[in-house]
């Protein structure tokens, strides 16, 4: 049997610690290679191999190993001298430990590297964290935002800024953090664009006339007011014929809701159940995909003459959840919304909404 060890390294739940699967001839799995990263004396990030699962090596092992290593270096073991080690730590090592830390709990890190990879790494990447000033950070904050709308700008900071904060937390830099009083620019994204109908009969139309998934996707979308993400994960399984409801997934406050469907949509919902078993999602299209497709398709019917960072009146998938029409309270319990303070930013979308005698209701 030839084995293959994959060229992916799997982040386990501990801190530094990492896996390569190793496959047989039938790409299956049939062992792990587990190894350690940290960062050695000098500031540089150092990747060691610690042996296969089928020889005993287990994560907790792993960690054992890395502790000893990262205590040496603290102590100043086996260095030269009892002196500190120097700082040469560059912005784009930091980016990678910060990156690898997060691979174990945020879903979406490779999307923030990117981000920070695109914008950041060829700009201040090569530069040493002691020698990037708070007058550097603001410097970079007036260039990002020639190009960057102003929530990208944000974002970028503040992912630089909890790199730093890591850093300092585990006692590999003890310098200033230059991004700590930079100044955001409020943030005014409060969406005043809403579909009208003659807008949503033309949208289904033409999603019916193209493509079928994206057509049962904002039929949902419309009944439920769900976000992309609830709406991708909906199974056949959550589906209940016999009242029309169906269970929604609220992966923002990890939660889950009843949302409700027209007779029109469960029939389009039992057609597609059929082939379909329990687990599987009612939409075949990864969410990547719905955004994609769907936003492509509102782009050539309503945002032609709307620029790209008009968070206001550009039409998104997520405009579907800001139905008109419909009273206050409905929409809060159908959006699953925490405070009626959310659900009255989607109400002043819509006329007739009655706002003044919810706001009463909660002063």
């Amino acid at each position: 049997m030839k084995a293959v060890i994959s060229s992916k390294r799997t982040p386990t739940k501990t801190e530094g610690v990492f896996y390569k699967d190793i496959f047989n001839d039938s790409e299956k799995s049939v062992d792990k290679k587990y190894m350690i990263r940290w960062i050695d004396e000098n500031g540089k990030s150092r990747l060691k191999t610690i042996g296969n699962y089928s020889a005993g090596i287990r994560e907790k092992y792993c960690k054992a190993k890395r502790d000893e290593i990262i205590t040496k270096i603290r102590l100043g073991e086996e260095l030269p001298s009892l002196a500190k080690p120097k700082q040469t730590m560059t912005i784009f090592d930091m980016s990678e430990l910060y990156f690898d830390y997060k691979s174990a709990t945020v879903k979406d890190i490779e999307k923030e590297k990117r981000r920070f990879n695109n914008h950041l790494k060829k700009t201040i990447g090569h530069i040493k964290l002691q020698n990037f000033s708070e007058k550097d950070a603001l410097k970079l904050q007036q260039n990002l935002k020639e190009n960057l709308a102003v929530a990208s700008v944000r974002h970028l900071l503040v992912t630089l800024n909890a790199m730093y904060k890591y850093v300092v937390t585990q006692k590999l830099y003890s310098g200033d953090i230059p991004t700590s009083n930079i100044q955001h620019e409020q943030l005014n994204n409060i969406r005043e664009r809403y579909l009208t109908l003659d807008e949503i009969k033309k949208l289904l139309t033409v999603c019916q006339n193209t493509n079928y998934e994206i057509y049962l996707f904002v039929k949902l979308s419309l009944s439920t007011g769900g976000r992309v993400g609830t709406i991708a994960t909906i199974r056949a399984m959550d589906i209940k014929p016999n009242n029309n409801s169906l269970i929604l997934s609220d992966h923002k406050n990890n939660d889950t809701y009843t949302g409700f469907y027209n007779n029109e949509l469960k029939e389009l919902l039992t057609q597609r159940m059929k082939e379909l078993s329990a687990t599987d999602t009612i939409i075949r299209l990864a969410r990547s995909s719905i955004t994609y497709k769907l936003g492509s398709i509102m782009d050539v019917l309503f945002n032609q003459f709307i620029d790209d960072d008009d968070r206001k009146n550009r039409v998104v998938p997520h405009t579907l959840r800001q139905i008109a029409g419909t009273p206050i309270l409905t929409i809060q319990k159908l959006m699953n919304h925490k405070s009626i303070e959310m659900t009255l930013r989607y109400a002043k979308l819509a006329p007739n909404q009655g706002m003044e005698a919810v706001k009463n209701l909660y002063s």
